[in-house]
């Protein structure tokens, strides 16, 4: 064989080794490692714990793929509608029960789950911080609104949510389920990172592995998925706190955000939408959120609520009043 011939065939070889042996590295040592608690979010603790003493029964759903998904409810009056209250990143329905409460009290009946991979509803060998599949929270999402037009056929329905839930609330209105429900409610809602939007690693609650993040998406580009339960993601949750995940895998994370191209996510959404955020919130930006909303998707309004930070929005009472008349407003 031809010496340069022999080099470029060895090359062909040796190429693809390197590169699985690189991508490899990647993944075994770039997992993300929890922040630093923060201020912004620790502030939330005492109300918190104050509705963990108030919290009704749970009750359990049956998802498609027989998993059993906890939530709470909270009856309202016939006629005042029903709206599912998602929680946001590292939490679970306690967060939105102060919300929820408020809700209840204006007549609206409410819906608050645990998120797969949250607080008593599952993930994969009952794993918190994963999901068993890219996109599982649009079709858990879809089995819950099916139960809620069981329970209440002539009830008009919100799906509203806080931080993370704000996103997939968003994620949720933009797919092949948005008639589920006949609004959209988000509240201070994660949009998309290295936008104007964005503080830098969301003021510090969150570690992200970018390199992790880019070889298991090019790897999913090749249909290879079974890698996507590692963690890319870690919060500023507290090392003894064994009932909130500190990270999140790949495939919830791809879950819980809107697409790579959020302006054509938001785009495309045509029901009644609306974001309400705090003006001084520390996770995100909220004065550049009407302009990069308004250049997506002129029809989704945006509120800025003065005084609140991003935590407030679930326990301060003038911001629980007007998320509460939003919904009363959008339910009607």
């Amino acid at each position: 064989m031809h010496p340069v011939l022999k080099h470029i065939l060895r090359g062909l070889i040796i190429t693809p080794i390197v590169m699985v042996s690189v991508a490899g590295s990647i993944l075994l040592f770039t997992a993300p490692k929890p922040p630093p608690l923060i201020a912004a979010v620790e502030k939330a603790n005492d109300p918190f714990a104050r509705f963990s003493r108030e919290l009704p029964d749970y009750h359990y759903m049956t998802a498609r793929d027989g998993e059993k998904l906890a939530y709470h409810y909270y009856a309202g009056k016939p006629g005042g509608g029903v709206a599912v209250l998602i929680h946001g990143s590292s939490g679970s329905s306690l967060a939105v029960h102060g919300l929820a409460k408020a809700y209840a009290a204006r007549g609206i009946t409410v819906y608050a789950p645990d998120l797969r991979g949250h607080g008593l509803s599952p993930g994969p060998n009952h794993r918190l911080g994963d999901v068993s599949y890219r996109g599982q929270y649009e079709d858990d999402l879809d089995d819950l609104a099916k139960l809620v037009a069981r329970e209440h056929p002539d009830e008009k329905r919100l799906l509203a949510g806080h931080s993370m839930g704000g996103a997939i609330i968003l994620r949720t209105a933009a797919s092949r389920y948005a008639g589920n429900f006949n609004g959209y409610l988000a509240l201070s809602p994660f949009i998309a990172p290295n936008t104007p939007m964005d503080q830098p690693a969301q003021g510090g609650w969150t570690v992200v592995s970018v390199p992790r993040i880019v070889v298991l998406t090019i790897l999913n580009r090749f249909g290879i998925s079974a890698l996507d339960h590692l963690n890319v993601l870690a919060m500023a949750v507290p090392k003894n706190d064994l009932q909130r995940p500190r990270t999140y895998s790949h495939a919830l994370l791809a879950s819980s955000n809107l697409q790579r191209d959020w302006q054509g996510a938001l785009a495309r959404i045509r029901q009644p939408t609306r974001i309400l955020i705090g003006a001084n919130d520390e996770l995100f930006v909220a004065s550049a959120y009407p302009a990069a909303i308004g250049k997506a998707n002129p029809k989704i309004p945006v509120t800025i609520l003065p005084d609140q930070g991003h935590m407030t929005m679930m326990f301060d009472q003038k911001a629980i009043t007007a998320e509460t008349d939003a919904a009363v407003e959008m339910l009607k």
